[in-house]
């Protein structure tokens, strides 16, 4: 297969300037059970052509913004560590360019570098995730930078986080919520509170940085990920959240991750290339042609 090295393809020119970077993250140090996620980036990268640029419900074209996408990085024998510093490092050069920095992974482990790059332009920053997992163990397999422990290792940064489709964690981690308070959107919660969306916008102070782990959705829609989970996010509550989120708060950063590809379900690059855009042109609604 030719690859594609722009996000839309030949149409991502047709921004005069450049305000949005697409950067890839192909770690993959850590996965569990089905592995793939170093394949992601690349993957939909090359399923973003096939979208629409004209956005069926924002009626514009979201890509005359300027989207750059910069070359997918080798990851092959380098250690987490050093990955994590070139991530940082690349997403910290987008923020003080100017450019919208979105981050394509890997596994979940790379949000850490990037929630550190943008915590240092914007130090009220708060985290909104989506996913199946509450990524809270303080270590997984002897590996305190796994990806199970993402947002564990966001809290010692103090940077504050509202969890959003959760429906697998261990009995370690739920004591931690509870000990700490917290009220993670667990899908039963949802399922039961139709003003779920509203909630989660109310207890947002600062700007936003949104990590996609992409097990969050269902796997009906979502087939292509290491973990997926029962019962996860309809694409319309995805659309739902992203679209109150932009509305109501600044996001300035954002990522998806733990995309796997799978041979037969390659309809699922797609929908995640759809969410990006989509949820770029929610960012960027008042000022898209």
């Amino acid at each position: 297969m030719t690859h594609i090295s722009q996000f839309l393809g030949e149409e991502a020119d047709l921004g005069p300037e450049k305000r949005i970077a697409i950067l890839s993250a192909p770690l993959a140090s850590s996965v569990s059970w089905l592995g793939g996620t170093e394949l992601g980036p690349q993957a939909i990268i090359d399923a973003s052509p096939a979208l629409e640029v004209f956005d069926d419900e924002l009626l514009a074209e979201t890509v005359r913004l300027g989207i750059a996408t910069r070359p997918v990085p080798d990851f092959t024998g380098l250690a987490a560590a050093e990955a994590c510093r070139r991530i940082q490092a690349g997403v910290a050069a987008e923020l003080a360019g100017g450019m919208f920095p979105v981050l394509l992974g890997g596994e979940h482990t790379v949000t850490v570098p990037a929630v550190k790059a943008c915590l240092a332009k914007y130090p009220d920053l708060h985290v909104v995730q989506i996913d199946a997992h509450l990524d809270l163990r303080d270590q997984y397999d002897d590996n305190p930078d796994s990806h199970a422990c993402v947002m564990r290792r966001l809290d010692e940064l103090g940077v504050p986080f509202t969890q959003v489709g959760i429906r697998s964690f261990s009995k370690e981690e739920y004591a931690l919520v509870q000990a700490k308070g917290w009220r993670p959107f667990f899908m039963h919660r949802i399922h039961a509170e139709a003003d779920w969306i509203e909630q989660v916008c109310a207890e947002i102070k600062g700007p936003v940085y949104f990590t996609c782990d992409v097990d969050g959705l269902d796997p009906a829609i979502m087939p292509a990920t290491g973990t997926p989970e029962p019962d996860g996010l309809s694409w319309r509550q995805t659309i739902g959240l992203l679209r109150a989120l932009a509305a109501k708060h600044r996001i300035v950063g954002m990522d998806c991750v733990e995309f796997s590809p799978r041979p037969g379900a390659e309809h699922a690059a797609f929908t995640v290339a759809k969410l990006i855009y989509r949820t770029l042109g929610y960012v960027f609604q008042s000022k898209a042609p």
